[in-house]
C-alpha cells in the first residue's frame, strides 16, 4: 500500500510530524556538534544546551503523531497499554530534558530517563509498524522504515551500554560497544526520516500536488 487511509486527525498530526522531523535534525545536528567541537574541549556544551532544549520539545511534538498512528492498530491488550505507556515516556524524557537545563536535575539521571524514553519509542516504533506492515491502509515503506528503526535501537541500544563501561576490556568497549554505538547512531539518525515520511502520508498531499507546489512559474508574453 502506498498511500494511508485518512481517517479524523490525519492533516493535524501531520504538521506535528513534519515538526517532529525539523527537529531532529537540529537535534542529530547539535549532538553530533557538541561530540565533535564542546566535548574534546571540555565545554562549554552550548551545542549540548541546545540538544537537550530541542529533545524536550521533540519529545512533545511526536506524542500527537504517535496517537494518530496507534490509531489504526489493531485492539489488543499491548495496543491499549502501549497508548499510554509510550506517551507517557515521551512526556517524562522531555521533562528530564528541561530539568537538567533548569539544573533541577543532574546529567546521569537525565540521559537514564531520556535513554528509557528512547527505548520505549524504540519498542513502539518496531510493534506498531510491524501490526500494520500487512495493513492495506497503511504505507508500506513507512511500515518498513519504522520497523528497521525500532528493531536497530531495540537491539543496539544495550550492546551501545558496553562502550561506556570502563570495567570492561577495551577491546569489548571498541569492538563491540563500539559497534552497538554505531547501529543506534544510525537509526536515530533515520529517525526525523520517519516522521517527515509520517508527516507527508498524513497530510494525503497527492504526489503530483506536492510537486507542482515546488515548480517554479514560466514566465509570460
Amino acid at each position: 500500500m502506498d498511500r494511508m487511509t485518512e481517517i479524523p486527525g490525519d492533516r493535524t498530526a501531520a504538521k506535528f510530524a513534519y515538526a517532529a522531523a525539523g527537529l531532529g535534525v537540529v537535534g542529530v545536528a547539535s549532538l553530533g556538534a557538541m561530540y565533535a567541537v564542546e566535548v574534546p574541549k571540555g565545554g562549554p556544551f552550548v551545542f549540548g544546551t541546545i540538544n537537550d532544549a530541542v529533545g524536550g520539545v521533540f519529545g512533545l511534538a511526536v506524542i500527537p503523531v504517535i496517537l494518530q498512528i496507534h490509531r489504526r492498530i489493531p485492539p489488543g491488550r499491548a495496543a491499549d497499554a502501549g497508548k499510554w505507556l509510550v506517551p507517557a515516556a515521551c512526556a517524562a524524557g522531555s521533562a528530564s530534558s528541561f530539568l537538567l537545563i533548569a539544573r533541577k536535575l543532574e546529567y546521569k539521571p537525565s540521559t537514564a530517563i531520556s535513554l528509557a524514553a528512547m527505548t520505549v519509542q524504540g519498542g513502539w516504533l518496531l510493534f506498531a509498524n510491524r501490526a500494520l506492515l500487512s495493513s492495506k491502509g497503511y504505507p508500506e515503506d513507512l511500515a518498513r522504515l519504522g520497523t528497521a528503526i525500532g528493531a536497530g535501537l531495540l537491539g543496539a541500544l544495550p550492546v551501545a551500554g558496553l562502550a561506556f563501561a570502563e570495567q570492561l576490556p577495551a577491546w569489548l568497549r571498541r569492538g563491540v560497544g563500539g559497534a552497538g554505538v554505531t547501529v543506534v547512531a544510525v537509526a536515530w539518525t533515520a529517525w526525523p526520516y520517519w516522521y517527515f515520511l509520517a508527516g507527508r502520508h498524513l497530510s494525503h498531499v497527492p504526489a503530483g500536488k506536492r510537486t507542482r507546489r515546488f515548480r517554479p512559474l514560466r514566465p509570460t508574453g
